[in-house]
């Protein structure tokens, strides 16, 4: 049975095997990040992109922009009428260390014209020492 893979002109949207297997969004998350054709990816291709290449890019791209960037959830898991489930997840709490101690230096940063473009990042210990001496 043909899939949307097979049909590039089809495409409508983030695939049903994009949002059901982990393993083949992690695939083309590797591809996009270099680059590639996931064809090549899987070592069945010379490095040219394919119409079946191209259409997984698209609906890869498409699951992308489906996704929320701050919790990475998709709408349609939230929408009942969609077949979600307004309860299909549960919080929960994560502290990060680094989180934190950037966050406590976030408040030494002074406000208005002298905070523009200040950035708060963590570096190992071992190069700001380096750095330092």
């Amino acid at each position: 049975m043909a899939g949307a893979a097979d049909r590039p002109d089809q495409h409508r949207g983030a695939g049903k095997r994009l949002i059901a297997d982990a393993q083949f969004r992690t695939e083309l998350e590797l591809c996009d990040r270099y680059r590639i054709p996931h064809s090549f990816f899987l070592g069945a291709g010379d490095g040219r992109w394919s119409d079946t290449d191209r259409a997984k890019a698209l609906a890869y791209e498409a699951y992308r922009a489906s996704v929320c960037a701050n919790c990475g959830t998709r709408a349609a898991e939230w929408d009942e009428a969609q077949g979600g489930d307004r309860y299909a997840y549960v919080t929960t709490t994560v502290r990060c260390v680094g989180c934190e101690l950037i966050t406590a230096e976030q408040e030494q940063v002074p406000h208005g014209a002298d905070a523009y473009g200040v950035r708060i990042g963590l570096v190992p210990r071992g190069q700001w020492e380096q750095r330092q001496g």
